[in-house]
């Protein structure tokens, strides 16, 4: 089968189609410029308008309307040069149609006398309508000159060759067919072209192929479950943790081994010193509030800290009332009495006596502080303390109605919350001038940065700190007695002091060691 390509799209027709079945552009083809074989030389020469004799015989519905055709003066002219009809004869015409022709039916190129009828199937004239109006011509008398020769279908590549060249060319397709004077579109968009070949691979530097790989391999590898590098069972870091171990234990094992060597109780301690002053000042069988609020683990420093004190209000003849807002405290009030720390039994009931524990915190404090019977009437024992048999109450708490008819309040403790509780409840009491009573504390090394600026600040809500196993140390010193710090102050003070040693010769040699080695290279590579 023959084939056409569009000029316009490129796409192939079949070779009698007069446009694309695509663009529905002009196809320009051989066939178009071969003449119809209808119209011959002697046809032409004939009448000179390219119809037929003038002999054929005019149809019947022709001659009425002779008058009107008559009446017209020379044709009409497009702007191509063509001719036009005189009038509109769609209604007349034999077999026409008011429906307008379809693009593919349709040449612009030719003369607009398209539609319905015989033999326009090409866009010509039909023989018979070019028959009769050479006939009504020439009954009228004008020359065959004046009459506009109507174009013919070999006549139309040539005329539309020429319109296609000049400026503001004829649209042969779309929807602007038949248009002239238009800009013209650009080459990209006025004709379609095949897409671009584009390959799918990533251009990638040398530098990205490095990174790539680089991640590749991590992420394979990640999956590969790898063995762990055995350890030597003997390192460095074990010899020397061992080494220190050993040198501290030595240091303790000696001082207790030999009792004779003892370490010297500190001289003074600020704290301890106001504390000593305050139990001095003490009236005999002072009535003294004592609250255990510190956990079984620091057990030993704060019994080595209390003890010396305790001594001391014991030897002034002191009583008692214990109490606590922790559980354990209670337990460890009574162990404190019962374990033969101190150098005196109190037996109690008598000279002292312990209420226990009062639950609810702060709250508990408060309800304590300010209604002491209230809160706590019974002992740890069960027994009624603020009112008995005789209908007295018993010695510790003879004439205790108030918080503030005690004369020192005694607290042990290691936590800084509770700490803080107790003296924020206590401190409108005891900063009050006209109350004589005074709040001492009795805490853990470890809790001294929290409590001393109460010590340090005015008014005073502490009255006297004893911190830890130094403290009580150097209040054995100012009482004169060698008590229970000094079973721990030889161990304490030997391996404090070889502990503070073994951290300088360590950091020694870090730093030294490095720059003796770093030295010694660069005098070999001097060399």
């Amino acid at each position: 089968m023959d084939e056409i390509n569009c000029p316009l799209c490129g796409k192939p027709n079949p070779v009698e189609n007069k446009y694309c079945e695509y663009c529905l552009g002009y196809l320009e083809n051989e066939e178009s410029s071969i003449k119809d074989p209808e119209f011959s030389d002697s046809d032409e020469n004939q009448d000179g308008l390219g119809g037929h004799s003038s002999e054929v015989e005019k149809p019947e519905w022709l001659s009425s309307q002779e008058g009107s055709i008559s009446s017209e003066s020379e044709p009409a002219q497009d702007d191509l040069g063509l001719a036009l009809p005189a009038a509109d004869t769609s209604d007349w015409m034999p077999g026409s149609s008011k429906e307008e022709p379809s693009m593919q039916d349709e040449d612009p190129a030719v003369s607009p006398f398209v539609g319905g009828g015989e033999g326009t199937e090409s866009g010509e004239i039909p023989s018979w309508l070019n028959d009769a109006l050479v006939e009504e011509s020439s009954s009228e008398g004008d020359d065959i000159e004046d009459t506009p020769e109507i174009p013919r279908e070999q006549d139309q590549p040539d005329e539309q060759e020429k319109i296609q060249k000049t400026p503001g060319s004829l649209e042969s397709a779309g929807p602007l067919a038949g248009l002239t004077g238009l800009l013209s579109a650009e080459p990209g968009v006025a004709r379609i072209r095949k897409p671009g070949a584009y390959s799918t691979k990533v251009r990638i530097s040398e530098n990205q192929q490095e990174h790539v790989e680089l991640l590749q391999g991590l992420l394979e590898d990640e999956g590969q479950p790898k063995p762990l590098p055995r350890k030597s069972p003997i390192s460095q870091q074990h010899i020397l943790r061992w080494g220190i171990a050993i040198v501290l234990l030595l240091a303790i094992f000696w001082s207790i081994l030999l009792p004779n060597e003892q370490s010297a109780f500190p001289v003074y301690d600020e704290g301890s010193a106001e504390l000593n002053r305050l139990v001095n000042q003490l009236p005999e069988e002072a009535k003294i509030l004592v609250g255990f609020d510190y956990e079984p683990g620091l057990v030993d420093e704060l019994d080595s800290a209390a003890a010396p004190v305790f001594n001391h209000l014991m030897n002034q003849g002191a009583v008692f009332t214990l109490i606590s807002t922790s559980p354990n405290g209670p337990v460890l009030a009574e162990r404190f009495f019962q374990a033969g720390k101190l150098e005196y039994e109190y037996i109690s009931g008598l000279e002292y006596i312990n209420l226990g524990y009062i639950p609810g915190g702060a709250a508990g404090l408060i309800s304590f502080i300010e209604n002491p019977s209230g809160t706590t009437p019974y002992s740890i024992d069960g027994v009624a303390v603020w009112e008995t048999e005789t209908g007295e109450p018993i010695p510790p708490v003879i004439g205790i109605e108030l918080i503030s008819d005690y004369e020192m309040i005694v607290l042990l403790v290691d936590d800084p919350d509770l700490a803080r509780i107790w003296i924020e409840q206590l401190s409108p009491i005891i900063t009050n001038p006209q109350t004589l009573t005074s709040l001492v504390l009795i805490t853990s090394a470890q809790l001294e940065p929290v409590v001393r600026p109460y010590y340090e600040s005015l008014p005073q809500p502490v009255n006297g700190l004893v911190v830890g196993l130094r403290g009580g140390a150097s209040y054995s010193r100012l009482i004169g007695g060698d008590q229970l710090p000094g079973k721990f102050w030889d161990a304490f003070g030997m391996g404090t002091f070889v502990a503070a040693l073994l951290i300088l010769v360590g950091g020694l040699g870090y730093y030294v060691v490095p720059e003796l080695s770093r030295t010694v290279r660069g005098e070999e590579k001097v060399d």
